[in-house]
């Protein structure tokens, strides 16, 4: 008979949302809860063994007592389902953590020290886990460990591929291809990326929802099948809320009226679900002199309909004529060699040459370079 676990991660209940409103932040947490519970009928649904949380499953310090006792019934009503917690950076099992005051359920197995340990799962088959201990744990996770005893072995940890950073994703608990190789697990379960990644010994589930538009990727459940001695490593994906960048070009737009009107057509038609697609919009492109569009005033104006909408300027309106007739500042020579390049130049050269016009302009203009 398969062995069949479901691995989840990275669901951050109770996550701040720093920078919503308050409405939009609690509609955001809710969602997150939902996206949890969603995991857990999956749990039920595909009749698996066991759960495995690889961290990061609440956020220490803005969670309480309320959310202990909701965890608790939780897994109670999973039993005799086995669940399996490695804290992770965000849920530590510091002395005052959610997992001491849970009344931990039966079923349930928190990995509380930041050591391997090991649990045997089926006839032959041993999982081993741990828990950070405290939130900034920069220790190799792996360091100088290596399964003992016979069969298959697994990893349930939080930790960080130190070959594969996502960008601005902080390193801890780092761990490498070697040291998996050299600890003799056939897979292991990890936590902390928030986008699905999957390389030979190893899976990031993502986190079951996207909390920010720099997670692009998949936010899936890993369903992982032990079976005649083999791993197989399925995907599902959770996640109910999406996030999308736009470029809206504003060439040709003279007026904010204008702008207005085809910027909410292009916005409708991009969030099909408002409150559950969240928006970027780039002002990208080289508007009339003319046009005063303020991306702080059109977010307003346009957020009642789009909860979550983000503007952002990368736009240029500048009079090329009027800034050559400047003299010799640098500001003239620039756009003056820019264009001389581009009269020789082929149209793929004069395609660089024009983005070499637009963001050296915007950097004159102290404009942010949204690229």
């Amino acid at each position: 008979m398969p062995y069949r676990i479901l691995h989840i991660a990275d669901v951050h209940l109770d996550m701040a949302f720093a920078g919503l409103d308050a409405g939009l932040a609690n509609r955001r947490r809710a969602q997150l809860q939902d996206a949890f519970e969603r995991t857990l009928a999956l749990a039920r649904e595909r009749k698996v063994d066991a759960l495995c949380i690889a961290g990061d499953l609440y956020e220490d310090g803005r969670s309480g007592l309320d959310r202990a006792a909701y965890l608790r019934r939780s897994f109670l009503d999973l039993a005799p389902l086995r669940v399996f917690v490695s804290p992770g950076n965000h849920d530590p099992f510091t002395p005052a953590s959610l997992y001491r005051y849970m009344d931990v359920p039966d079923n349930v197995t928190i990995f509380a020290e930041r050591r391997m340990r090991a649990v045997e799962l089926a006839d032959g088959l041993t999982l081993w886990g741990c828990g950070h201990e405290y939130a900034l744990d920069r220790e190799p996770i792996l360091k100088g460990f290596a399964c003992e005893g016979d069969g298959m072995h697994l990893l349930l940890f939080h930790g960080s591929d130190s070959a594969h950073m996502p960008p601005d994703k902080e390193c801890i608990a780092p761990f490498t291809d070697a040291d998996l190789q050299r600890s003799g697990a056939a897979h292991a379960m990890v936590g902390h990326f928030h986008s699905q990644l999957s390389r030979g010994r190893y899976a990031y589930p993502g986190s079951p929802e996207p909390h920010t538009f720099a997670q692009a990727g998949r936010h899936t459940a890993s369903l992982v099948t032990i079976e005649n001695r083999r791993v197989g490593v399925d995907f599902i994906d959770v996640n109910r809320t999406r996030y999308v960048t736009l470029d809206f070009d504003l060439t040709g737009m003279s007026d904010r009226a204008a702008v207005s009107t085809v910027l909410r057509s292009e916005i409708a038609a991009a969030v099909d679900k408002p409150g559950e697609v969240f928006c970027r919009v780039r002002l990208v492109g080289a508007a009339a002199p003319t046009l005063e569009a303020s991306s702080a005033e059109l977010a307003e104006e346009l957020s009642p309909a789009f909860p979550g909408l983000e503007i952002v300027e990368a736009f240029a309106s500048f009079d090329l004529a009027a800034i050559q007739s400047e003299g010799h500042t640098v500001r003239a020579e620039f756009v003056r060699a820019l264009l001389k390049r581009r009269e020789a130049a082929s149209d793929a050269e004069r395609l660089q040459l024009d983005r070499a016009l637009h963001y050296g302009l915007l950097a004159f203009a102290e404009k942010p370079l949204q690229i």
